[in-house]
């Protein structure tokens, strides 16, 4: 065997967006992120022993939610030189955005944009989000961008008692690396440690079959793995029994959305561009964010931030001192107002 096709990892757990049924978990997740490093143990044994991934998928979660997913997947395409490809259900789309990408987008071989009626209406209808989408594929015509015609999803449920499996599952591919070394043959598998309590039978998560422990990595033992079908577990999930397309539901007793999430990104995104010395677009991120969000201290800090690295000294200590008066424990409002006061002083 000597190749893996698609290999999964996680460069985050958590998603703002909270869908029914995620194959992943991710609306039960806590924050956590990840570091391209906590992959490298188990990918080394993967090329040592040459069982190749052609594609390294950068999953979450939902992965733009990481710090700096630039940095993330620059390690991963730095030390193994495959071909990356990243998911994401498209919550930041805007061609500012895509611009303070440039440097992810000239390592990224593959995008896929899954598509949500919650998100497409967020950004503005579905044409909106297409126009951005095109942008993309015009700006970067080396990038394959997958882009569905239409919404699947797919019912995820799971049975007490095993049943017969009937059809060939293709999640049963989809290996995902975990940073413990170990990888499992589907998200649903992988992933079951973020699973509320009762939501997955007993026989699917004692399923002895779904894991193999790169730590103790044999050619033979893993390519017999790779092969098996069906799983023990496969008896307990639907998918293996019939695939049922359904709309997209929210999870039970949750928001659509998680905003705190997308408050942090966002406000990442505009520290993101100052520091690309973009100012046109940071102060016009700063302007969503606070129509989106209201008045907070993090945008007041950003804003003066923004104001000072456009020349503006006078209007970025207005701005740290608006973000202490909402927020008197701000540390880095207090540190700006401080380095600017001297500034002032000194001038």
């Amino acid at each position: 065997m000597d190749s893996l096709g698609f290999l999964e990892v996680h460069a985050v757990d958590h998603c703002n967006h909270n869908c029914r049924w995620c194959h992943n978990y991710s609306p039960f997740s806590p924050k956590k992120e990840y570091e391209a490093k906590d992959y490298f143990e188990g990918l080394d044994v993967l090329q040592k022993n040459k069982v190749i991934p052609q594609v390294i998928s950068i999953m979450g979660g939902e992965p733009f939610l990481h710090s700096n997913l630039t940095k993330f997947a620059f390690h991963l395409f730095e030390r193994y030189r495959k071909r990356l490809m990243i998911t994401t259900n498209g919550f930041w789309l805007s061609i500012e955005a895509v611009k303070a990408y440039d440097t992810l987008w000239k390592m990224i071989s593959v995008l896929k944009v899954s598509r949500y009626p919650t998100i497409e209406k967020r950004l503005g209808g579905a044409e909106e989000e297409k126009k951005v989408v095109d942008f993309i594929k015009k700006t970067y015509p080396h990038l394959h961008v997958m882009f569905p015609q239409k919404a699947i999803f797919n019912k995820l449920e799971f049975f007490e008692k095993p049943v017969e499996v009937k059809r060939y599952c293709g999640n049963s591919s989809c290996i995902a690396l975990l940073p413990n070394m170990k990888m499992a043959r589907c998200g649903a598998g992988a992933y079951a440690h973020l699973a509320p309590e009762g939501v997955l039978p007993e026989g699917f998560k004692k399923c002895t079959q779904m894991f193999y422990d790169l730590q103790n990595f044999k050619p033979s033992s893993f390519k017999l793995w790779y092969n098996l079908y069906p799983l023990e577990a496969c008896s307990y999930c639907s998918f293996s029994e019939n695939d049922i397309q359904v709309s997209w539901k929210v999870e039970k007793g949750r928001t659509p959305f998680n905003d705190d999430y997308d408050f942090e990104y966002f406000c990442n995104l505009g520290k993101a561009m100052i520091i690309q010395n973009n100012i046109p677009a940071a102060k016009q991120q700063i302007r969503y964010l606070f129509e989106r969000f209201g008045e907070k201290a993090e945008i007041s800090v950003l804003a003066g931030i923004a104001s000072i690295n456009s020349g503006n000294l006078q209007e970025g200590l207005s701005s740290f001192a608006e973000a202490l008066e909402l927020d008197s424990d701000n540390a880095e409002a207090r540190k700006f107002l401080h380095q600017v006061r001297e500034q002032v002083v000194q001038k």
